[in-house]
């Protein structure tokens, strides 16, 4: 059976290729048959002067002749003419080479009818037959069989009729004129051949170049094409990153806004005697700034300026917590339908992400359904396989999944925009609204938490996304240990804290001191070192700032490791900052607390750095 598909193969190959050469010699042929045309116009048009022309040798050499001779080349000379009109028809293009033949054997045939009519094999006119044959062999690329046949005739015309009237006494210059005219033959034919070779590598080079040429348009056209393309996503991706930017900048100053709000209210609930009036006041300011410390959350994962804090979280709260959101997000004829039904608590990644993968999400489904539809929303738990994941287009290992289901009922899209959808910069929306960058965003994010997401989708039915988020292997049990535990830790080290913000450096040292620490505070980073190198042996912590003025925070830690190399130290800031970036920190385990923190998230990144858990 392999045999036979392989012999299959090497035929339908084997007809391609002579298909191939068959097209190439058709496309030859056409320019052959042009030159041909040509060379027997120019042929005709000598013929017409010439054989008059030479009628002058016939008055010095043959005047009892003349007349007679005159009669046999103004006949020639017509035939010239008619064919030399003849071969400008359609009819004269198509059959050039027989009209070429037929005007080379009138002229040499005239030519050996002159040589019976006078003096027989020992006329010299015999060598006027060696121009019409070097003339129709040099002019015309012929192959050898059809220059062959035309000189072949020409040589009997001459031959036979001589042959027949020759003398005894005539062999020898017979013979001598037949060697001349033979040679004369094999100079034609090899002529012919050499120009055939040369019009057909003249031709193929020609044609090379065109097709190197027509690549080379072709490529050119889609390099262009793809920089035109490559230049609107560089000018796009500037503009976001302007966006990023002032968006980055607005969230680290709100960041120190909101610490100070939120660490107000904490030390307030804190204390014991509060109305309950009052208490109720502060827990709703501190519930409204959670929400803008989210808000912001999301503008600093945006600006890409945002510390991945990988955690535990429940994708059922995330999606409820969200369902506010989605409300204001889509419109008013779209219904939307929440079924939140998986144990979706053991997932491990950041929440602000996930959020953004849900955000990107129904903001797609939302435009795919302009004149409103159903959105739907749903979480479930699934078990895969190693076949049920390759059956499903997934790559993902074997295990438990959570499974989260976006489905609308709007336009649908067809395969080949599907197999699209996560490539960024692509988009099917107008320029106004689409970046190609949600989607993008959502495949890239899964990755990251070896996660997958599935499209299906028909055109005029919806689309549906089902996206799978692994299950953590962490155990309930510290899962349930680590939300039991809200006591806040304690510590009686002394802590040189450095922070320009006053109100986020007052408010940050009252809630270290709660906690049992003593604080020593700076403005700023060159007052910093000089409290350092008053108190070197008495400061256990320093806790800075990034951006500050005089002294940023990095410069300020290498100073402080110069002196003192055991120094623990833990950097607080708004987002991460380009100076944080540049000297690697981050990825060195240099610990960070982002704002804004709570009493408790403070709390314990410090005493995670006191104690040496896995940071510096």
């Amino acid at each position: 059976m392999i045999k036979l598909q392989s012999n299959d193969l090497n035929i339908r190959m084997l007809l391609r290729n002579l298909s191939f050469r068959s097209r190439k010699n058709h496309d030859f042929e056409k320019i052959r048959s042009t030159i041909i045309n040509k060379g027997v116009i120019i042929g005709a048009l000598l013929a017409t002067f010439l054989v008059p022309l030479f009628g002058i040798l016939d008055y010095i050499s043959k005047i009892e002749y003349f007349f007679t001779f005159m009669f046999i080349r103004s006949t020639v000379t017509v035939f010239s003419i008619c064919i030399y009109f003849l071969v400008k028809t359609s009819f004269g293009r198509r059959y050039s080479y027989q009209l070429g033949a037929v005007l080379t054997f009138i002229v040499s045939g005239s030519i050996s009818l002159m040589c019976v009519l006078s003096q027989g094999p020992a006329d010299p006119y015999y060598a006027g037959i060696n121009l019409p044959l070097l003339g129709f062999g040099l002019l015309l690329p012929l192959t050898i069989g059809e220059s062959s046949i035309v000189f072949a005739a020409c040589w009997f015309a001459y031959f036979v009729p001589n042959y027949l009237i020759m003398e005894r006494s005539e062999w020898a210059i017979f013979i001598s004129n037949n060697f001349f005219m033979i040679s004369t033959i094999i100079i034609a034919v090899a002529g012919s051949q050499f120009n055939l070779f040369y019009r057909r590598k003249t031709w193929l080079i020609n044609r090379r170049l065109q097709l190197a040429h027509k690549k080379l348009r072709s490529h050119t056209h889609a390099l262009e094409s793809q920089i035109k393309e490559r230049t609107k996503q560089l000018i796009h991706s500037e503009r976001l990153a302007v966006i990023g930017q002032l968006s980055g900048g607005i969230a680290h100053d709100f960041n120190n806004i909101l610490t100070t709000i939120l660490g107000t209210c904490e030390l307030a609930l804190n204390r014991v005697i509060l109305s309950d009036e009052t208490r109720d006041n502060f827990n709703t300011i501190y519930k409204v700034g959670k929400g803008a410390a989210n808000l912001v959350k999301q503008l600093l994962a945006f600006s890409r300026k945002q510390i991945l804090q990988p955690q535990l979280f429940n994708l059922n709260l995330i999606i409820e917590d969200s369902e506010t959101m989605i409300r204001t997000l889509i419109e008013e004829e779209i219904e939307l339908s929440i079924n939140c039904r998986a144990r979706s608590d053991c997932i491990l990644g950041d929440p602000i992400q996930i959020e953004q993968i849900l955000l990107n999400l129904i903001l797609n489904a939302r435009d795919a359904m302009p004149h409103g539809g159903k959105l739907s929303i749903s979480t479930d738990n699934v078990l895969l396989s190693a076949l049920s994941s390759q059956a499903a287009n997934l790559s993902l290992e074997p295990g438990e999944y959570v499974r989260m289901n976006v489905t609308d009922t709007g336009i649908g899209m067809s395969d080949k925009i599907k197999k699209r959808i996560f490539e960024p910069f692509f988009t099917t929306k107008e320029k106004e609204r689409g970046t190609g960058l949600g989607l993008a965003s959502v495949y890239g994010i899964l990755k990251q938490i070896n996660g997958d997401v599935v499209v299906n989708s028909t055109i005029g039915e919806g689309s549906e996304f089902n996206v799978y988020f692994p299950l953590s292997q962490a155990s309930k049990e510290e899962k349930e240990e680590k939300t039991l535990n809200k006591r806040l830790p304690q510590g009686n080290e002394t802590i040189l804290l450095v922070e320009d913000e006053s109100a986020v450096r007052n408010l940050t040292a009252k809630m270290l001191e709660q906690q049992g620490y003593k604080v020593i505070q700076a403005k700023e980073g060159l007052s910093a070192l000089s409290i350092f190198n008053e108190n070197k042996d008495k400061i256990d912590l320093l806790i800075t700032d990034v951006i500050m003025p005089y002294l940023n925070g990095v410069d300020l830690v290498e100073k402080v490791k110069s002196e003192r190399p055991q120094m623990k130290v833990l950097f607080i800031s708004g987002h991460v900052d380009p100076i944080l970036k540049r000297h690697n920190l981050i990825n060195e385990g240099y610990p960070f607390l982002q704002k804004p923190y709570t009493m408790k998230t403070l709390g314990t990144k410090v005493r995670q750095v006191m104690e040496n858990e896995g940071v510096y």
